[in-house]
């Protein structure tokens, strides 16, 4: 019923566009306009979408555009009913792939989705300093934030809470929405929130008290091994520059991709024309954000992880020199994955599961089938 319902909301929202918006056309080899889905605007995730669709806009002269949502069906969902093309995403583009959490539902299933440019971010915990918590295991007991209608930062926090040995159990889950979770550290309805660690939102929280980031410890491999077995495309690495942080200091956290994901069929030149587009105007937006500098085109993630890569984004990178036959035969491996998922989930729907029933027996079947 509520995806119906946003679904009713998205084509009322694609009837007004169409009726003020002049009919897509395609200029200098992107639609114009071309749409793109992403968290909200008090976020770091959005700011660096935000500076590199203006480069690309300036260097095409086809309109980009950006619309926001704090959920992964919010964001997914724009995508799947064709109102923006490209999502700059949470790990509901693996989710979605998979047909995991939200995504096992008689609406979704497994979606065939594919990555267009993966640039890495650092995302970590930030708390009130005054709080003394300074690790994961000074996390146990506090009050954490269940974001709403978000696995991705969900299972972020649980493999922080891993990392110590602890589980969900050993806290206090406090329901948030994504872009509440400033607000309510600030008012003591949370005791750590879990962002991208560049958002403005978090320099206002700043300016207002003393805050601190948790420290994971590279060195930890049992902490590490234990975040892995949660969410293997997780990377301990260190940032700096960020909210609570002395000048040349550094916290290690996670870092991984938010990457720009569109759907297998979007078109091979357009998606490779957007990745040209956006590597060459690099210079132009490397200094838009504290984290635009990690978009540089020899840093961004060149060998899929979880989900395979576009055919055009594979074009540009054969091209650069930065497509290796690894990275071509686990491509290969993960298109298989989809095709396979997606044949599995139709004879699962075929059983005509209870919607209740879906996302367990589906879990179920997968493993039998050996995915």
């Amino acid at each position: 019923m509520k995806f119906r319902a946003l679904l009713a909301i998205l084509l009322a929202l694609t009837l007004a566009l169409s009726a003020c918006t002049p009919p897509t056309k395609k200029v200098n080899g992107i639609r114009d306009p071309l749409v793109f889905a992403t968290y909200g605007t008090g976020t770091s995730t959005y700011a660096d979408l935000a500076a590199v669709t203006d480069a690309v806009s300036t260097d095409t002269d086809a309109r980009l555009r950006i619309i926001t949502s704090d959920t992964a069906i919010g964001r997914l969902a724009p995508m799947k009913a064709g109102i923006a093309q490209m999502g700059r995403l949470g790990d509901e583009y693996i989710f979605g792939f998979e047909g995991q959490n939200e995504f096992a539902s008689e609406n979704w299933g497994p979606q065939d989705l594919r990555v267009v440019w993966a640039p890495l971010s650092p995302h970590s915990l930030l708390t009130r300093k005054s709080d003394g918590i300074k690790t994961p295991a000074d996390l146990k007991g506090k009050k954490i934030p269940n974001v709403t209608a978000n696995p991705s930062v969900n299972g972020k926090i649980e493999a922080y809470l891993a990392y110590a040995g602890l589980t969900l159990n050993d806290v206090e889950l406090v329901d948030v929405a994504y872009s509440e979770q400033p607000a309510a550290l600030e008012s003591g309805q949370i005791d750590a929130l879990y962002q991208q660690v560049y958002g403005s939102s978090l320099f206002e929280l700043e300016s207002k008290f003393d805050v601190s980031w948790i420290e994971l410890d590279p060195k930890d491999k049992k902490g590490i091994e234990r975040v892995h077995k949660l969410a293997p495309q997780l990377n301990i690495l260190p940032f700096e520059d960020a909210p609570g942080q002395e000048k040349g200091a550094s916290t290690h956290g996670f870092v991984y991709t938010l990457p720009i994901s569109t759907y297998a069929d979007a078109s091979d030149d357009e998606v490779q024309k957007l990745v040209s587009s956006m590597a060459s105007t690099f210079p132009k937006y490397e200094a838009s954000t504290l984290n635009t500098p990690r978009w540089k085109p020899d840093e961004v993630e060149t060998t899929p992880r979880v989900i395979p890569y576009h055919p055009g984004t594979i074009a540009w990178l054969k091209e650069n020199g930065q497509w290796t036959d690894e990275a071509q035969k686990r491509n290969d491996a993960l298109i298989e994955r989809g095709e396979k998922l997606r044949a599995e989930w139709k004879k699962f729907m075929e059983t005509k599961p209870k919607k209740d029933d879906i996302p367990k027996k589906w879990g179920e079947w997968k493993a039998s089938a050996d995915l």
